[in-house]
């Protein structure tokens, strides 16, 4: 059987993924397996690298994010930082997520 809230849960992730990777990245500066853990921890859903590396590679592109490299014991990683402009990428995002939420509960169907 379908497991539907665990369907509905992975697709609301994959879907608003860019605001969720900003919004974490707004709390912390995080390397890509850390964003990823983060994620599984708190939505229970498991992204492939496949998923998420071209995310943030397009985020950087936008200048949302930005990637440092860092090197620690002799492995080098790229240590995301969300940029002014992705924090007001974000900002929008939520609010329009919020404004749909909200409607979506009180059944409003004009957006204003």
């Amino acid at each position: 059987m379908v497991d539907l809230e665990k369907a509905w849960r992975e697709r609301m992730v994959k879907n608003h993924l860019d605001l969720i990777v900003l919004k974490l990245l707004k709390i912390k500066s995080r390397w890509g397996y850390e964003i990823n853990l983060e994620i599984r921890d708190r939505f229970q859903v498991y992204l492939s690298a496949g998923t998420l590396y071209p995310l943030l590679h397009s985020l950087e592109e936008e200048d949302h994010i930005i990637g440092v490299r860092e090197h620690e014991k002799k492995r080098g990683r790229r240590i995301y930082k969300i940029t002014e402009k992705g924090e007001k990428f974000l900002s929008i995002g939520e609010n329009a997520a919020e404004t749909v939420l909200r409607r979506l509960r009180i059944g409003e169907s004009k957006i204003n």
